[in-house]
């Protein structure tokens, strides 16, 4: 299948069908494309402070657009082949997909439109959506045989999926005229804590201690480390929780999410780039180049997270966001697309076929120029946001949205060119029927 790939505990035969991840996966370059063409289009207005309703639409279709399609797929994929428990319902992730889109597509432009109704009805629509997937999911979790530390801090991150729900669509109606929501700038402290902290965090943190040993042979952490890392999560989890039941002001909600923060952004990329250094297979191929950025990118959101407590500057908290989600987030997701993804076609279209056909190794169906080509795109789409945020050069911005644009061309690319491998055909008379083609 792949040189040395470790496939031990997985139950793969509990995956579900191919176009479901799939129809996830191949809408985030949509979400990267059309919020590169906002910034081209807005420039540096973009990024003149965090709080603007284009800011706010500029960086849904990163949270929800990108990061979000990707992590809603993975996790109906991994539940039941890591967890060992099925998903109930799992075709209806064909019914989340449609209204997570179309209520991506409804927040963004009633944010950009100023329109009540459209950002009303997109806020529903979102609302359905994750509760459609949120239901079925925590079910899966909370049945499986085995609570590992992933299977733990996949529920962790479900949990803070939902506080992102809740608040957002509140904060989305208040936005809207729908309701009246007091303490608006705290709502949207909290929101962004289970959402980048809770959620995203939480997720990557807790898939980390699968896919790394698998894909890169190197040495998993110790159960009892892992354990403590989802822990300091949930304890921000519950911080976070407490802080709304109290309605605690800023600086209590900034130590409720201090454990998290700390784990995510220091701990777990510094314990992660030294186990990738002791990785047996020495080659670094293009997909760990994006977990070795994504990972320094953690470590520099970290500083530049304090540094924005600390200062006054808005340049520092846009900084902050940026770092999160194109440099840390956007880069871990994006590796791991380029080797789930091969692996997710081989398994479902070339498993079976093995010893009965000539097949193709799984690093072949993605050519690693393609996915050296997009690691230059998207590290210096990461510079050029940097530069354009220090100094708020409308011409450095439009580039951005540029260069975001041809990331996605060149992310799309990648999983057609993926996607595109059949099956050979069986030699006559063969017993074994093939895979079906999905």
């Amino acid at each position: 299948m792949s040189s040395g790939m470790q496939t031990q505990g997985l139950r793969l035969e509990q995956a579900p069908p191919l176009g479901i991840p799939l129809s996830f996966f191949l809408t985030a370059p949509v979400g990267i494309a059309a919020a590169g063409a906002l910034l081209a289009y807005f420039g540096s207005a973009l990024l003149a402070t965090r709080i603007a309703s284009a800011t706010a639409a500029w960086v849904h279709l990163g949270t929800l657009g990108f990061i979000g399609c990707v992590m809603l797929g993975a996790l109906y994929q991994m539940i039941p082949v890591v967890a060992g428990a099925a998903v109930p319902g799992v075709r209806s992730a064909r019914l989340v997909h449609v209204f997570f889109v179309a209520g991506i597509a409804g927040l963004v432009l009633g944010l950009l439109t100023g329109s009540q109704r459209v950002l009303a009805s997109g806020a529903l629509a979102l609302t359905l959506a994750l509760t459609l997937f949120i239901a079925p999911v925590s079910i899966a979790l909370w049945r499986a045989p085995t609570k590992t530390p992933t299977v733990l801090g996949m529920a962790v991150a479900t949990a803070g999926l939902a506080g992102v729900v809740c608040l957002g669509g509140a904060m989305a109606l208040a936005r809207s005229g729908t309701v009246s929501v007091a303490q608006y700038p705290f709502w949207m402290q909290v929101h962004l804590g289970f959402g980048f902290i809770v959620w995203i965090g939480g997720l990557i943190v807790s898939v980390s201690f699968q896919v790394v040993p698998m894909f890169y042979l190197a040495p998993a952490l110790q159960q009892r480390t892992q354990r403590l890392l989802v822990a300091m999560v949930l304890c921000t989890l519950c911080g976070l929780g407490v802080g709304i039941a109290a309605r605690a002001g800023s600086t209590p909600i900034a130590l409720a999410a201090a454990p998290g923060a700390v784990t995510i952004w220091c701990v777990h990329p510094l314990l992660t780039l030294d186990s990738l250094r002791k990785r047996r297979r020495k080659r670094a191929d293009p997909s760990l180049w994006f977990w070795r950025a994504g990972l320094l990118a953690g470590l520099a959101a970290g500083a530049m997270g304090a540094a924005a407590l600390l200062g006054d500057d808005p340049r520092l908290a846009l900084s902050f966001g940026w770092l999160v989600l194109w440099g840390w987030a956007g880069s871990i997701v994006h590796g791991m697309l380029t080797r789930i993804v091969p692996f997710l076609v081989w398994f479902h279209r070339f498993s079976s076929l093995v010893g009965l056909v000539t097949v193709p190794p799984m690093r072949k169906l993605l050519p690693e120029r393609l996915t050296q080509l997009a690691f230059v795109a998207h590290s210096a789409t990461l510079g050029l946001g940097l530069l354009a945020i220090a100094s708020q050069h409308s011409v450095l911005a439009r580039l951005t949205g540029a260069a975001l644009m041809v990331t996605a061309v060149l992310l799309l690319a990648q999983l057609l060119v993926t996607i595109r491998h059949r099956a050979p055909s069986l030699p006559a008379g063969s017993d074994h029927a093939p895979q079906p083609q999905s």
